[in-house]
């Protein structure tokens, strides 16, 4: 066992060097400089989130639509932009990762 915590160590080394993790800290340290910035994406996030988990809504399409129409400038903005597009590259690098790690690992219920 210890030889596998050895090479998730080295793994997360090696996330940590990559150029994808990288440029994700260097937008991420860019947007936090910006607090009206982070503060209104993170009013956007909670409502993208609200939109997402409510059954209850009579036309989903139509209210994410207007969400994205009302934070268009937001969205738009080079900071912002940068920073959603490189935590979007980390998350899918990380999905990979897992997936990866997990393939053809026989876990869950016993038949």
């Amino acid at each position: 066992m210890n030889d596998i915590i050895e090479m998730s160590k080295k793994l997360n080394q090696d996330i940590k060097e990559s150029d994808i993790y990288k440029n994700y800290i260097k937008n991420k340290i860019k947007i936090q400089e910006s607090p009206d910035l982070l503060n209104d994406l993170r009013i956007f996030r909670n409502k993208a989130y609200a939109l997402q988990n409510n059954e209850g809504l009579d036309n989903p399409y139509d209210e994410v639509n207007n969400l994205f129409r009302e934070y268009d400038s937001l969205l738009h903005d080079t900071i912002v932009n940068d920073f959603i597009r490189s935590e979007q590259r980390l998350c899918k690098m990380m999905r990979l990762v897992y997936e990866n790690i997990a393939d053809e690992l026989e876990l869950g219920d016993i038949e």
